[in-house]
C-alpha cells in the first residue's frame, strides 16, 4: 500500500545492506567469458543499478543511518522523560 512505502526507508538493515553492497561493488569488474544464462553485469556499477542502488553513495548511507539512530534516541528520551517512577511513601515504623 502507498501509505506504508516510508517503512522501507527507515530500516537499519536495508541501509546496512546498501552500504555493504556499495563498498563491495563500486569499481569492481566482472569477467564475462564463459557460458552464462541471462544478462551479465560487466561492472560493479551495473550490478548496483540492477538492485536500484545507482546514484547512491556511502555518505547517503551513513547519513540515513545516523538520522535513524538519532531519531530513536530522541524518541527514547522523550518516552523516558514522560514516564515518572512511582515510589511508595515510607512510613516510620511503630515504636
Amino acid at each position: 500500500p502507498a501509505v506504508l512505502k516510508w517503512i522501507n526507508k527507515i530500516g537499519l538493515v536495508r541501509w546496512g545492506f546498501t552500504g555493504l553492497a556499495l563498498n563491495e561493488f563500486e569499481g569492481l569488474g566482472f569477467s564475462s567469458s564463459g557460458p552464462f544464462r541471462g544478462p551479465v553485469a560487466k561492472t560493479g556499477e551495473e550490478a548496483l543499478a540492477r538492485f536500484g542502488m545507482d546514484g547512491m553513495s556511502l555518505d547517503d548511507v551513513v547519513g540515513a543511518q545516523t538520522k535513524i539512530i538519532v531519531s530513536c534516541w530522541i524518541l527514547s528520551f522523550i518516552g523516558l522523560s514522560l514516564t515518572r517512577q512511582k515510589f511508595e511513601v515510607m512510613k516510620n515504623p511503630p515504636v
